[in-house]
């Protein structure tokens, strides 16, 4: 049966596909391959350093594994979006309460780490959190692309413009 409020017949609706199963892997890819191809600036770029910079030089081995393998893990969480999300639409598409349920495992972690991530880059910052005059492009694009991620996944946990089983499901099944 339909759900009682029309247009609400996914948990996955066009918009959350895009920010979620496209454009957040497109973002994970991205930061991956841009560590990939230069470690010690996307590195030397996470958070300010003292007066006189980043050290000179390369980074030690295990800085580099640890940099690289970061990244493998960032662009592994966007391909992990990609496929399960494209899944659930593919797939559940006429289980919406199903499909919830699988979204919601996914998205449930990622708000998590939205607000760890965010909350970590923060306090890292220290005193020069407030000279965002200062902030590396790096340190923008992190809290741009967090929040732009954290609000949508937000609304989402929120039942803002999507199908939700305890509303739209019981006044279909009361019928």
């Amino acid at each position: 049966m339909a759900p009682s409020r029309p247009g609400q017949t996914t948990a996955l609706p066009w918009g959350y596909w895009l920010v979620f199963g496209l454009y957040e892997p497109a973002l994970a890819i991205c930061g991956f391959l841009g560590a990939l191809a230069d470690p010690k600036k996307a590195h030397d770029a996470q958070a300010p350093w003292p007066v006189g910079g980043a050290p000179p030089g390369p980074l030690a081995k295990a800085t580099q594994v640890t940099m690289l393998q970061l990244a493998h893990v960032v662009g592994l969480l966007g391909l992990i979006n990609l496929f399960v999300l494209g899944a659930a639409r593919k797939y559940l598409f006429a289980q919406p309460a199903l499909q919830e349920k699988i979204v919601g495992a996914l998205l449930t972690p990622l708000l998590i780490a939205d607000i760890v991530h965010i909350a970590i880059t923060w306090w890292a910052l220290g005193d020069s959190r407030w000279a965002v005059w200062e902030w590396s492009g790096l340190l923008w694009i992190t809290f741009v692309t967090g929040f732009s991620l954290l609000v949508p996944r937000a609304a989402w946990h929120m039942g803002i413009g999507r199908y939700v089983d305890r509303r739209d499901g019981q006044a279909s099944r009361k019928v």
